[in-house]
């Protein structure tokens, strides 16, 4: 995949789910399908190839460390942006619809920026651009912009200014990507550590994120008929693609 087609990739889905929610009403329902479908196939894309992937690299001993390093970040980023990343819509009061959720914004920007860190590795002659990792932040990125544009527009955003943190969140993704590429650059000999411990860490992200979703998505810890079946699509699509 050429850098062209891995931003179009991380943008295109952010800015088409961002765009249709403008003018469709997502029910409750169909929202936790599309979140347990990115949720099942996130987790079996991290389990069947990226895990393989960063303990086969140069140091899986640390590995494992840096895994549950994202795991934890990624309960920090909770703190700021709520959970959105899971698709959680909270109750605000009347002050609240009057206020910008400035917090819950900045978490999700940092987190979209933290996934694309890893996504361009120099040290990997075959495939330098992650192209199974580029696909699972386009999924993966479908119902967290549902949710954040819902979330804009409960608190009362005129549309201009949804749209324009719409294209600064599809954005952030390509900013990591790039950011990477001048760590690498300017690391050298070096940056063979900042590709295995940004990827690690962003595995241990896509755990916490995916598992969640996983448990806290179903009414009473029930899984109806549609439910399971979305999630055994999200399985094998993530077989498929990797």
């Amino acid at each position: 995949m050429t850098p062209f087609w891995a931003v179009i990739t991380m943008v295109l889905p952010v800015l088409l789910s961002g765009l249709l929610i403008q003018n469709i009403q997502f029910k409750d329902g169909a929202l936790r399908l599309i979140l347990a479908f990115s949720a099942s196939y996130l987790f079996a894309l991290t389990i069947m190839h990226m895990l393989p992937e960063v303990y086969n690299g140069p140091f899986p001993k640390l590995a494992g460390l840096f895994i549950v390093c994202g795991f934890c970040l990624q309960l920090v980023l909770d703190a700021f942006s709520t959970g959105i990343e899971h698709g959680h819509i909270h109750t605000h009061t009347d002050h609240c619809h009057k206020q910008f959720p400035k917090g819950i914004s900045i978490g999700l920007m940092i987190h979209s920026f933290l996934e694309g860190l890893p996504v361009f590795d120099p040290q990997n002659p075959i495939e330098p651009i992650h192209a199974n990792l580029i696909v699972g932040l386009g999924i993966h990125h479908i119902p967290i912009t549902i949710t954040f544009m819902i979330l804009l527009k409960d608190h009362g955003l005129s549309i201009l200014k949804r749209q324009l943190w719409l294209v600064a969140l599809s954005v952030m993704g390509p900013l990591g990507m790039a950011f990477g590429f001048l760590i690498h650059d300017a690391l050298h000999a070096y940056s063979v550590w900042f590709s295995a411990t940004a990827y690690a860490v962003v595995i241990g992200i896509f755990l916490h994120i995916s598992t969640a979703i996983l448990f806290e998505s179903s009414e009473g810890h029930r899984y109806t008929p549609a439910k399971i079946f979305v999630l055994l699509l999200g399985v094998l699509a993530a077989f498929v693609l990797s």
